[in-house]
């Protein structure tokens, strides 16, 4: 009867993956895997990407799961990324080549791989990309390329030398992008004026415009806008390159003007040294927020973004050696992590 019942646990332990050498079960998607999530970072200069895996636990002076480097990847510089998770679709800005690369099946990508399509030639439009927003409802690229942003048709095949449907001017360098696509709404960081510019409707939108609202000012304590994202609390959250530090404002949707930040993340302790791209987890109340640091080499997780403030060190840091990350400035190795993307389905 003992017998019996121990190979009875053993074989519900296994087919449950519950056994210390077994396959676990996703909670999220229902699929065995030996990992949870990935964490997708630019290198550049470097001309690569690294993927940690275990995105949701990953800490410390961990290695990457996989590298995509090498010549028939046509990294070039490459700058932001915006991940299409329920297609598994990867977009690089890819700066150095003036080009957007698209990897499918990303999670499956290693070594000297070649993009599987590439978005490039004089009638793209393409001089310098340097971020992306996909608005999926619509199938349409958004990608900020100097004083202007390109908006791209069928972005779920777009490839080769495809001109835009639309060249909407800003007036100003775009630094990075945030779409919410509910409200039809896109924000744009320019670094240079140290502001944050809210565009509604933008779908609609052709030529040179104005935006509808303009966040700046001293009281806003942007310096080098460097990232957006906005949590499921509405707030706006910036990164701020120069000064750095991560700068919360209170409604994504009515701010404007002169206005003060809610919650300021600075300091020593934060680990933050030069914070560019951002990615919220929005599955955790206001979201576990992953910052691309190259200055300080790392990832920096800071957890429940909607309760953090001040000089807060984060819940997870990924740096060190074995990470393939090393700093921008006053380190050694050629990588700078520049952008992230993340996947916590798979």
């Amino acid at each position: 009867m003992q017998r019996l019942y121990v190979a009875a646990i053993s074989l519900l332990m296994f087919l449950c993956g519950c056994g210390g050498g077994g396959t676990r079960t996703n909670p999220i998607t229902g699929n065995p895997g030996t990992s949870l999530g990935k964490i997708y970072v630019s290198n550049s200069p470097g001309n690569s990407i690294v993927r940690f895996d275990n995105a949701l636990t990953a800490t410390g002076n961990v290695s990457p799961g996989a590298t995509i480097s090498g010549a028939a990847t046509q990294l070039a510089a490459p700058q932001y990324m915006l991940l299409d998770v329920p297609n598994n679709r990867l977009f690089v800005a890819n700066k150095g080549a003036s080009s957007v690369l698209v990897f499918e099946n990303a999670n499956t990508k290693t070594g000297n791989v070649t993009p599987d399509r590439t978005i490039s030639g004089a009638a793209t439009l393409l001089v310098t990309p340097v971020d992306l927003a996909v608005d999926s409802g619509r199938n349409l690229l958004y990608v900020a390329d100097g004083s202007s942003i390109l908006a791209f048709a069928a972005a779920s095949t777009i490839n080769g030398n495809t001109p835009p449907v639309r060249n909407i001017g800003l007036g100003f360098v775009a630094s990075a992008l945030f779409f919410d696509q509910a409200n039809d709404r896109l924000f744009v960081a320019d670094a240079t004026g140290n502001t944050v510019r809210v565009y509604d409707g933008f779908s609609l939108l052709n030529g040179a415009v104005a935006a509808n609202r303009i966040v700046s000012g001293a009281s806003t304590l942007l310096n080098n806008p460097g990232g957006l994202q906005v949590d499921t609390a509405g707030r706006l959250i910036v990164s701020n390159f120069n000064a750095p530090s991560l700068t919360i404002y209170a409604n994504a949707a009515t701010t404007s003007g002169n206005v003060a930040p809610v919650a300021t993340i600075t300091g020593a302790s934060t680990g933050l040294g030069a914070p560019t791209q951002m990615i919220l987890n929005n599955a955790t109340t206001t979201g576990d927020l992953h910052v691309a640091d190259g200055k300080s080499a790392a990832v920096l997780v800071f957890t429940s973004i909607g309760a953090a403030s001040g000089n807060i060190a984060p819940a997870r840091n990924i740096s060190g050696a074995n990470t393939g990350l090393a700093r921008s400035s006053g380190g050694t190795g050629p990588f700078t992590a520049t952008g992230i993307a993340l996947d916590t389905t798979r």
